[in-house]
């Protein structure tokens, strides 16, 4: 018997502080800040510490940063969410009206030494450079939070301003444009449309240097790797659309999240995104150095002429399938007698549906 209990997905804790990368909890801080990615958002200082450093309230969060020292304690200051790895990393307004970015960690914990030398903070081009996770190198001695002497790849400058491109965009893109419908026609071929949808993901160009090395090691064809936008010639980096494009994939790197958005067939419009999430907290965890079994989750959203829009959310975790739609009232009785038939083509299929849950939203006229 199926239930049709509403599928809920466990929210992200926010908690408490710490400082080292790998730490666990540097990583749920990281987490609690996901959503807000690319958001512009009011910090306050709350205090200043010897380092040079501060500590701020930022998204009810405490956090610790390296802010210019022209900010005293009670101010507020704008930052734009720019990048969550290795440390979330906000854009800061400089004094001279120019642009610096500076990492965050949570805050101390009451008593807690702090760390030997504050989290850097960069100005101009340079400091673009940390959205690419390029590595500095801080000179020797000095205060520490200035940036003088930090030495950065020809890489790692070229990656900052296609960044920087990108956010000063007309429109943020957040997936990938497919420019001509996956299939030529309508159809009802489940095999047909999986193969459409894999090869538009495929082709997006969101995985092409993955491909290249693929290709390198004899798993791709050239042929393969010239369906993708990358081959068929794209504009300088900086470029607006090149620059995007460059974003979504280091997005679908640091969030394991990925979205294509296009037309199934002629006429028939689509977007479809793919999440991977971590192994959850749990009494069983994963032995150190081992990954954990992972949520997948995947949202497709289609417009029909008899059903309406039709949202669909599918999560598959620890070999359990859950399935909600969201349509219209009208459409409500038709995905009802689609139940079944549902169920028993995932049996055969080797993936037995646990829940399916359908929920009514509000469609035209209603």
């Amino acid at each position: 018997m199926l239930t049709r209990d509403q599928l809920t997905l466990s929210p992200v804790a926010r908690t408490g502080a710490v400082l080292p990368v790998a730490d666990p909890r540097q990583q749920a801080f990281q987490r609690a800040l996901a959503t807000q990615l690319g958001q512009s958002m009011q910090a306050e200082v709350l205090s200043r510490l010897a380092d040079g450093s501060a500590v701020v309230r930022v998204a009810d969060m405490a956090a610790r940063m390296a802010l210019p020292q022209n900010l005293p304690v009670g101010s507020q200051v704008p930052l734009t969410l720019v990048s969550l790895s290795p440390r979330p990393t906000f854009q800061v307004a400089t004094a001279q009206g120019g642009q610096a970015f500076a990492e965050a960690g949570p805050a101390l914990p009451e008593g807690a030494a702090p760390q030997t030398a504050p989290l850097a903070y960069l100005e101009g081009k340079e400091a673009a450079a940390l959205l690419a996770r390029t590595q500095t190198l801080p000179a020797a001695g000095g205060d520490g939070g200035a940036g003088e002497g930090a030495s950065l790849s020809k890489a790692g400058k070229v990656l900052g301003e296609v960044i920087a491109a990108a956010q000063n965009g007309a429109a943020q893109q957040t997936a990938a444009l497919g420019r001509t419908p996956l299939l030529g026609a309508p159809g009802t071929d489940a095999g047909q449309i999986a193969a459409a949808l894999k090869q538009g993901m495929e082709t997006s160009g969101l995985f092409y240097e993955s491909h290249v090395a693929e290709w390198a090691q004899g798993g791709r064809s050239r042929a393969e790797l010239a369906a993708e936008p990358q081959a068929r010639g794209m504009a300088p980096p900086t470029d607006p659309a090149t620059a995007q494009l460059i974003n979504l994939q280091l997005n679908a790197h640091e969030q394991a999240r990925v979205a294509w958005q296009g037309q199934l067939w002629p006429g028939q419009d689509m977007r479809w995104e793919v999440e991977r999430e971590p192994e959850r907290e749990s009494g069983q965890r994963s032995a150190p150095g081992e990954e954990g079994p992972a949520t997948w989750q995947s949202r497709l959203t289609l417009r029909f002429g008899r059903l309406g829009e039709v949202a669909a959310q599918v999560v598959l975790s620890g070999g359990q399938l859950h399935i909600r739609l969201d349509a219209p009232e009208s459409a409500r009785a038709l995905l009802e007698d689609g139940r079944v038939r549902l169920a028993d083509a995932l049996d055969a299929a080797g993936t037995p549906l646990n829940t399916l849950a359908i929920h009514r939203t509000a469609g035209a006229g209603e």
